[in-house]
């Protein structure tokens, strides 16, 4: 099986000291990340799965398959701390928070404007932001205590609620205080993003299933995320590996009706974490 490996792997990686721990705060769950996944982040896959099997929510599912999509689209971002891709803004039809772009002032170029998705902005240590739009759009890797960037909590949507999520706002930010990135991976970041949130709830499910049945659909999820990874890192999209993990994945999301393992935080809606990616993926055509 493709990914029997990186699941072993992963397994072999989960100690004791990780081990049927309780994550009730992001906090909590960002200190066990810390100790069990840093070490084998040259794996991203199989940091998505560890990430996975260490967690007792699917918010921190979430938060595990996330970090690796945004290290497999930003290689650059590879520090050992949480990274978060910063690339929404306000939509409000009346006084809308002005969006973020270079700005020229007497002390040279600066990043203004506002980003209005931050994951875990409680617990990031560096933003993936995109300045400008079209031919003009840019990519940087920023880290929290830059210059006049602000990090705002706001009050979290039923979602993912047991994840800090919140807003950036850069003034003045120096174009010193960026590095640039390259963004050849960009448009793959969604296939990445649902891939790699598929191995960590792989991950979950291995580490608490006892039934045969469960284990199989793992398995068989994995059997189209790592050749489907394997395509996107070499710039490729290869959409039946792609389409047989998003399928799978929802087999093991079925076969979970009713929140089987007893997971912990909000299941009956964060469980649209593992449906949410399903339709772009379904409608992909080959070729």
């Amino acid at each position: 099986m493709a990914g029997s490996g990186a699941a072993e792997r992963a397994a072999a990686a989960q100690d004791a000291a990780t081990r049927d721990r309780a994550s009730p705060r992001e906090l909590d769950y960002h200190q066990l990340w810390q100790t069990a996944v840093i070490p084998i982040l040259d794996d991203l896959l199989v940091a998505a799965l560890l990430g996975g099997r260490i967690a007792d929510r699917l918010a921190w599912v979430f938060v595990a398959g996330y970090q690796s999509a945004c290290r497999a689209t930003f290689p650059e971002a590879a520090g050992s701390g949480w990274v978060t891709f910063a690339v929404s803004e306000d939509r409000a039809p009346v006084d809308p928070l002005p969006p973020v772009a270079f700005h020229e002032t007497d002390h040279g170029q600066v990043l203004q404007g506002s980003k209005t998705w931050i994951a875990a902005v409680n617990s990031v240590e560096q933003l993936v932001v995109k300045s400008d739009r079209g031919a003009r759009a840019r990519y940087w890797l920023v880290e929290r205590a830059a210059p006049g960037l602000t990090l705002e909590s706001r009050d979290t949507p039923e979602f993912l609620r047991d994840l800090s999520q919140g807003r950036a706002h850069f003034v003045d930010v120096p174009i010193t205080a960026l590095q640039p990135l390259d963004a050849t991976r960009v448009d793959a970041f969604r296939w990445f993003e649902a891939l790699y949130i598929y191995a960590a709830f792989c991950g979950f499910v291995q580490a608490h299933a006892t039934t045969d049945d469960l284990l199989r659909l793992c398995g068989d999820c994995l059997d189209g995320i790592q050749p489907a990874l394997t395509a996107l890192l070499a710039n490729e999209l290869d959409v039946p590996s792609l389409q047989k993990a998003d399928a799978r994945a929802q087999d093991l999301l079925v076969s979970l009706s009713g929140n089987r393992l007893a997971a912990a935080g909000d299941w009956d809606t964060d469980q649209r974490l593992i449906a949410m990616y399903s339709k772009a993926i379904r409608q992909l055509q080959p070729g």
